[in-house]
């Protein structure tokens, strides 16, 4: 199987203990690190900006590995989820923490479905003043775009890529999106904020820049777009959890 289990296995350590160095959330999303091949992604798919923007140099390169998208009537239903595939491209400059913030779209023909905004952060300096600043960043230079949910790694080495899980719920999605014919997943990025000695740097590009956009083809009841998980093991797994199959292999 092309999912190395030791690797795996020794990735998700390293990040667990990063995630907790940083003491930040996630929010809606969880991560898995993997090796910087096993996820490669084709070339269409990977920095796919449309236009080149003033603003900052690009951090992380962003793919779109997994995608699952229905309109379900439970109280409790979950409207899509997204697996995107973060490679780390850029060396950084000395500071205490750095965050890429991104916007995840998704949409059919019809219209838009669900809409979120994130900030994936690395942090270098782990002493409590800084994680106390971690924790009061300030994306208000973002807010047309939407509340701003952080969260942060304190191992990212660079070329070294992972696996982050979004999930989209009625509560901030179309609850039901009729019968599309066509389902899109886009990814643009809008800016960069940047933490040293007390205080935030915040760039935020002209406009944003989509790094990555996929089609899901119909499947079942729903829309999906797959490259991580066997097509047989499909019809055996709840499509709206896909990290239950990945943490079981």
């Amino acid at each position: 199987m092309w999912f190395n289990r030791k690797l795996f296995l020794a990735s998700v350590l390293a990040l667990a203990l990063g995630v907790f160095l940083a003491a930040l959330p996630y929010l809606t999303y969880s991560t898995v690190m993997v090796a910087p091949d096993v996820m490669a992604a084709p070339v269409s798919n990977v920095m796919a900006a449309l236009d080149v923007v003033e603003g900052p140099e690009q951090l992380f390169g962003v793919d779109v590995t997994y995608g699952y998208v229905e309109s379900r009537n439970a109280e409790d239903g979950r409207v899509f989820q997204v697996v995107l595939n973060f490679t780390l491209i850029s060396e950084i400059d000395p500071c205490d923490a750095v965050y890429e913030v991104h916007q995840i779209e998704v949409y059919s023909d019809e219209g838009p479905i669900g809409k979120m905004t994130k900030a994936q952060g690395i942090m270098f300096n782990h002493s409590a003043s800084t994680i106390k600043q971690g924790m009061s960043l300030n994306f208000d230079q973002f807010a047309e775009y939407g509340d701003v949910s952080p969260g942060a790694s304190g191992c990212w080495p660079v070329n070294m890529s992972a696996l982050l899980f979004f999930v989209g719920d009625k509560t901030s999605c179309v609850s039901d999106f009729g019968k599309p014919e066509t389902v899109f997943v886009r990814v643009s990025r809008l800016g960069l904020v940047t933490l040293k000695d007390g205080s935030s740097d915040v760039d935020v590009l002209s406009e944003p820049v989509v790094v990555v956009e996929v089609q899901l083809e119909k499947f079942g009841d729903g829309f999906l777009y797959n490259r991580i998980i066997p097509e047989e093991q499909l019809t055996e797994i709840d499509l709206f959890e896909p990290f239950m199959w990945i943490f079981s292999e």
